[in-house]
C-alpha cells in the first residue's frame, strides 16, 4: 500500500496553468465600455490592498529578487494613468504582478475565465475549498468576461476562447520511448492540462495512449517519467492516467498527517472571511507553540499564522481521490520508476514530484522544481469585472525554509544548467541520456 499523507496539499494547493493574453494592440471595438482613469486606479488599488494584506510570497520575492512589490505603488499608478484603452490596462495589470515572478498570480484571461466556469459546473469540483468561496464572483463576472471576450478576439487574430487550445497549441503532449529492449521505457508528458473546457476528448486519447504504452512495458524493471518542463495542469492527470494504472491494485493507504510541510496563511480579512469555514486558523499563543515559530522573521511572526485544514476536507478528498481506482485499468507495474524534475515543472507537475517524494512512488532525478504555496484565491476587480487569481498561503519546509523558493529538491541531483537557452527539447534530451546513464551504471554496480 502506498501511504498518501499530504492529500490536502493535492488538491487544495492549485494545480491550474497561467492563462494570460500579453498583446499591446490598441483595441478596436466600442463593445466594452471604456473604463475611466479613475475607475482604472480604483482597479487597481482595490487589488493592490487585497494583495498587500492576503498574498502570501512578498516575503520570498524579495529574498529571491530583492524586489519591494509594494514599495512602487505610486510608480504603478502612473504607468496605469498612461493607458490608453482598456486592452492596455488589461495588460499593464498583468505586467505589473509579474514583477513577482509568480505563475499563480495574473490576472485571468477570458479564455481561463471560461474554463474555470467549465470546471465548477462538476459539482465535486465546484465544492473544492479552491473555489467554492468563490462561485459569486465569478458568475458576478461573466458578462464582463463575454464583453473582455469580444474585445480581445477584435484584437488577435489568433486568439482563440478555449484556454485548452491556447495553452497546446496544437503541440504533441505525449511521447514514449522504447529506450532498451525489455529493460528501460520512457515516458514523457509536457502538460497536464486536461481540455475540460471541450470535455475532456483530447485527455480521454491521451489517457488510453499512455495506458497502452504503460502495459506493453509493465515487466520491464525500469521506467522514466519525463516530467521536466511540465508547467501543471490539473492533479487529476497524473493521478488517474499514470499512477493509478501503475500502483493498480496496491491502492493508496490514508494515514494521519505527518507531513514534511508547514502550511502558513496570511492574517487578512479577506483570506479569514473566505476560508474560515473550511480552515483553523492559528490563534497568535498556539502559533508561538509550533516548531517552525523560532524558525521564522520577525515579519512572518507578524504577518502570518498556521493553518489546518478542517477534518471533514480530508474525508471529500479520499471520495474524490478513491473514484481513480473504482474507473481505471490496471498495469500493476513492479520495475523502479525514475521521474525526471527541473526547474520548469510547476504546479500540478511539482504536486507530483512531491507525491513521489513523499511516498517513495519514484526516484526524483534532475533538478529542483519552481515551488509554490496554497490557499488559492480569487478577487473581482470592481469597475473592469477582471478577476485575480492568487495565494493567500505559503508552504515551509520541516527547517523553516520556503517551499516557493526551493521547490521539490531531486533524489540524485544531475549536473545540467537550470536553462538551456530556450531549448526544453535539447534540455530534454540530456536529461534522459543522463538518467540512462546512471540506470545503466546502477545495472553494473549489481
Amino acid at each position: 500500500m502506498i501511504t498518501l499523507i499530504f492529500l490536502l496539499i493535492l488538491i487544495f494547493s492549485t494545480g491550474f496553468f497561467t492563462g494570460i493574453y500579453t498583446s499591446n494592440t490598441l483595441f478596436a471595438s466600442k463593445e466594452l465600455k471604456d473604463l475611466t482613469e479613475k475607475e482604472k486606479i480604483e482597479d487597481f488599488e482595490y487589488m493592490y490592498n487585497i494583495l498587500k494584506d492576503n498574498y502570501a510570497h512578498f516575503y520570498e520575492v524579495k529574498k529571491m529578487y530583492g524586489y519591494d512589490w509594494l514599495a512602487h505603488k505610486e510608480e504603478f499608478i502612473e504607468e496605469i494613468k498612461n493607458t490608453r484603452n482598456n486592452i492596455e490596462f488589461y495588460n499593464k495589470l498583468n505586467e505589473i504582478l509579474r514583477n513577482l515572478h509568480d505563475g499563480h498570480l495574473y490576472v485571468a484571461s477570458p479564455s481561463y475565465f471560461n474554463y474555470l466556469l467549465k470546471l465548477i459546473e462538476d459539482e465535486e469540483i465546484r465544492n473544492f475549498i479552491e473555489f467554492k468561496p468563490f462561485i459569486k464572483i465569478f458568475k458576478d463576472s461573466k458578462k464582463n468576461y463575454e464583453k473582455w471576450s469580444e474585445l480581445l478576439g477584435s484584437v488577435n487574430p489568433n486568439y482563440n476562447s478555449s484556454f485548452f487550445v491556447q495553452m497546446r497549441r496544437g503541440q504533441k503532449n505525449i511521447k514514449t520511448e522504447i529506450l532498451e529492449e525489455d529493460k528501460i521505457a520512457y515516458l514523457r508528458v509536457n502538460s497536464f492540462l486536461i481540455d475540460k473546457d471541450q470535455n475532456s476528448k483530447n485527455y480521454r486519447e491521451e489517457k488510453k495512449e499512455i495506458y497502452n504504452f504503460l502495459k506493453t512495458i509493465k515487466d520491464y524493471p525500469y521506467l522514466i517519467i519525463d516530467i521536466s518542463g511540465n508547467e501543471g495542469g490539473s492533479s487529476d492527470y497524473w493521478i488517474d492516467a499514470i499512477v493509478v494504472p501503475l500502483i493498480g491494485e496496491k491502492g493508496f493507504k490514508y494515514s494521519e498527517d505527518k507531513s514534511t510541510w508547514f502550511y502558513l496563511s496570511r492574517k487578512g480579512e479577506y483570506t479569514k472571511k473566505n476560508f474560515e469555514r473550511y480552515v483553523i486558523f492559528y490563534d497568535k499563543d498556539k502559533f508561538k507553540e509550533s516548531p517552525i515559530y523560532d524558525k521564522l522573521s520577525e515579519e512572518m511572526k507578524k504577518d502570518f499564522t498556521i493553518c489546518e485544514f478542517k477534518e471533514n476536507l480530508s474525508k471529500q478528498n479520499e471520495k474524490y481521490i478513491e473514484k481513480f481506482f473504482k474507473s481505471n485499468e490496471y498495469v500493476n507495474f513492479k520495475g523502479k520508476i525514475f521521474l525526471i524534475i527541473d526547474r520548469g515543472t510547476f504546479s500540478a507537475a511539482t504536486r507530483f514530484a512531491m507525491f513521489c517524494k513523499e511516498t517513495g512512488f519514484a526516484t526524483l532525478i534532475g533538478r529542483s522544481t519552481s515551488g509554490d504555496g496554497s490557499l488559492t484565491s480569487y478577487m473581482r476587480l470592481p469597475n473592469s469585472g477582471l478577476i485575480v487569481r492568487f495565494e493567500a498561503g505559503t508552504v515551509l519546509n520541516r527547517d523553516g525554509s520556503s517551499f516557493f523558493i526551493e521547490g521539490v529538491k531531486p533524489d540524485i541531483e544531475l549536473d545540467v544548467p537550470d536553462t538551456n537557452a530556450g531549448y526544453p527539447e535539447v534540455r530534454a534530451e540530456i536529461l534522459k541520456q543522463k538518467t540512462v546513464e546512471l540506470i545503466k551504471s546502477l545495472g553494473k554496480e549489481k
